[in-house]
């Protein structure tokens, strides 16, 4: 292990990646809990915290203590280094628990380390850097926190199965307290907290029914005391905290069905991503332990059936389904790193058996068996021996050693050329990327990375058209607004026309394509862009607004777009025939209503459902101006007191309109927000300098707060 562990340190030494997605937010993490540990005294109130209040609240702190443990660093190397040792070591440190028992002679032992460091070469703890090559495509990399979790319950299950059988109340304790941990990890530990009980308590139930022991029976009521205390506390801490707060918990949620909805794996995908967690091998001794197990079992029928009954298979089957759901049915089947703490969970309940089935075996047959054992640790060793391991040996093992590769440098690069751009012209920049793949990742990381390290200083950010918080989709308002457009070009003209001629837009996928290739080829003088840089990505400056919006507004009107696109993208300008038509059923009320000599209300009009409030304004410009000002819009009780909010900024790009450009605006209100409304209050504002606002006085209407704000009834047609 030490060996394995030199060997992981210095391919780590060999990276310069930073870190990427999940891990730039662990990185955050790390750094603010830091700064407020060097914040905090005792004796002053106002330096206490929650670590689960730090933020980002999304990332539990028990994360810190695989991140940066020891204090923050801008040197990744630790971090990353165990990200992937600490997890192997915990995990054979449950194999050796769990199995320690069985081992009486020398044979055994020698069987027992052999089994754990073949155990130790499951593929799914060799996933490094992102690899270029497709063929080694990795569920995780180093920097993410989904095999520590999957030690972590790996440890707890040993140590509750050995409290069962040794009727240890400490290492019972012990035990829950690893599984309750698991649950300041990743918000998922809370069903790895379910199933480790589960498994202590089928141990605990088929060894009190076997012996019906006194003394058995008076650790059982202890442990389970013990256990709802833990469990208690460790849940009455996090939903008391920001971590469980009712917006991160809608956000959790909302990111799972945007996950389900947009993604498309095949079976051959679903089987790769077997093969390079678990691989075929180790599956195998597996499932053949289980079954000559099983035949065990049915020769054993004149035995009483309680001491007979396979306790460990029987909670590996209950661990393995619940695992099962929550990775294919709950989560979604792209992500197979949700299951490995059940899987690993599973591995251990198993593992005594497997050594006692392997102990079994004798004379020449043994020799072999443990020659086979050790082959995967040997041609692991044998690839990190080497900077450059052989390809397609990796592909066998379904591992990823990829590091230090210069593949990437070039974005890095280039995202360090935006950073000192941003530095000359002294404000933050925003990038809208196109793509979420490896390479924009890794320039929008070094922006992102940028920003953790000195917060005070200028960097950029990337926005995507996924948000996990709305469906996927581009949205112009957010394309108009941002400083760069990131995109990985489509080289082939021909592709790029075929992707074009296509009018059918039905889904996000051929969204995307269809704007890369749309950004691929366009005149860009005609559409207000032009290219700052170029690697494996292409970086477009936004250099007229008001082109670019046309340029978007034109190709919106070639193609047929899914329902998500339009309603994310309405058309926003309008002339006065369209005007009519749409103001022609409104209350005359709300029409032609002057805001301050700013703008002028042409019509509004709302309709309620039982899905909720669309409210339709009509406006217009009563001057050449830009759009800088903030839509107020108040949900108002029967007293007018404001009970939720609607705002929205008139424009994302404060694009400048000349005089006479009308727009149309729609705001929809879910169901959920209009408890106990009973109007609407609506107005124009703009921030000053000095933190006051501007706000406009509306000329006619019911009206409050200094005719600042008009009132209109909810509409129930």
């Amino acid at each position: 292990m030490l060996i394995l562990g030199g060997l992981l340190f210095y391919h780590v030494s060999l990276s310069k990646q930073l870190p990427l997605w999940d891990a730039l937010s662990y990185t955050q993490k790390a750094k603010n809990f830091w700064n407020a540990v060097h914040q905090f005294r005792w004796f002053e109130p106002q330096t206490w915290f929650s670590p689960l209040n730090i933020e980002p609240t999304t990332r539990p702190p028990g994360t810190i203590l695989m991140s940066y443990p020891f204090g923050f660093s801008d040197n990744t190397h630790g971090f990353f280094f165990r990200s992937i040792f600490i997890p192997i070591v915990l995990f054979v440190s449950a194999l050796w628990i769990i199995a320690k028992p069985y081992c009486i002679t020398l044979k055994d032992q020698w069987l027992l380390v052999t089994l754990c460091l073949a155990f130790a070469t499951l593929p799914l703890f060799y996933h490094f850097e992102p690899s270029i090559d497709t063929s080694l495509s990795s569920p995780t990399h180093w920097g993410l926190v989904d095999n520590f979790i999957a030690s972590v319950a790996a440890l707890a299950a040993a140590l509750v199965v050995r409290g069962v059988q040794q009727a240890s109340i400490n290492l019972t304790f012990s035990g829950s307290i690893a599984s309750t941990f698991c649950f300041f990890v990743k918000p998922s530990g809370g069903l790895v907290m379910i199933a480790i009980f589960l498994v202590w308590a089928i141990y605990g139930i088929v060894r009190n029914k076997s012996e019906q022991n006194p003394l058995f029976h008076k650790y059982l009521i202890s442990s389970l005391f013990r256990f709802l205390a833990v469990y208690a506390i460790g849940l009455l801490l996090s939903l008391t905290s920001n971590y469980f707060s009712v917006s991160n918990m809608i956000y959790g949620t909302k990111a799972i069905e945007i996950l389900k909805q947009e993604s498309n794996i095949s079976l051959k995908d679903l089987i790769t991503q077997i093969h390079i967690s678990f691989g075929w091998h180790w599956l195998a001794l597996i499932s053949l332990t289980c079954i000559f197990s099983f035949l065990e079992i049915v020769k054993q029928s004149n035995r009483n059936f309680i001491k007979a009954l396979p306790v460990d298979l029987i909670s590996a089957l209950g661990v393995l389904l619940i695992g099962l759901w929550f990775w294919l049915v709950k989560t979604d089947q792209s992500q197979i790193r949700y299951f490995y703490p059940f899987a690993l969970i599973c591995i251990v309940l198993l593992f005594p058996r497997i050594k006692v089935v392997c102990s079994k075996i004798s004379g020449n047959y043994f020799a072999i068996m443990m020659a086979s054992l050790v082959i995967p640790m040997l041609l692991l060793s044998f690839l990190l021996l080497n900077n450059s391991p052989p390809i397609s040996l990796q592909r066998i093992l379904g591992i990823n050693l990829t590091s230090g590769s210069l593949f990437f440098a070039n974005e890095v690069q280039q995202g360090k050329l935006l950073i000192e751009y941003s530095k000359k012209v002294k404000r933050d920049l925003n990038v809208y990327a196109l793509v979420n793949n490896y390479s924009s990742e890794i320039f929008g990381g070094v922006g992102y990375y940028e920003k953790i390290l000195y917060p005070n200083s200028n960097s950029f950010t990337v926005k995507l058209p996924v948000n996990w918080i709305n469906s996927s989709t581009f949205r112009f308002s957010e394309m108009i607004s941002t400083d760069y457009l990131l995109l990985e070009p489509i080289e082939s003209s021909l592709l790029a026309t075929i992707i074009l001629a296509n009018v059918q837009v039905p889904d996000f996928a051929s969204e995307t394509e269809l704007f890369r290739a749309w950004l691929s080829t366009t005149d860009y003088d005609s559409a207000g862009i032009a290219i700052e840089s170029q690697t494996s990505l292409r970086l477009l400056k936004v250099i007229d607004r008001v082109k670019f919006d046309a340029a978007l507004n034109q190709l919106r009107g070639k193609y047929k777009w899914r329902k998500t696109f339009l309603d994310a993208n309405p058309v926003k300008w309008i002339d006065a025939e369209t005007v009519k038509t749409l103001i022609a059923g409104s209350d005359t009320a709300f029409q032609d209503i002057r805001f301050g000599d700013d703008f002028i209300l042409l019509g509004a009009f709302n309709t309620l459902t039982d899905d909720g409030l669309t409210i339709e304004l009509v406006w217009q410009s009563l001057k050449e101006q830009p759009l800088k000002y903030t839509n107020f819009v108040h949900i108002l009780d029967l007293s007018k007191n404001i009970i939720g909010q609607a705002d929205y900024e008139q424009d994302a790009a404060k694009l400048v309109v000349p005089k006479g450009k009308i727009w149309h605006d729609v705001i929809k209100i879910p169901v959920d927000k209009l408890k106990g409304a009973k109007t609407i209050g609506l107005g124009l504002y703009i921030p000053k300098p000095d933190k006051t606002l501007i706000v406009l006085t509306a000329d006619r209407g019911v009206r409050d707060w200094d005719n600042q704000r008009l009132i209109f009834k909810l509409d129930k047609n």
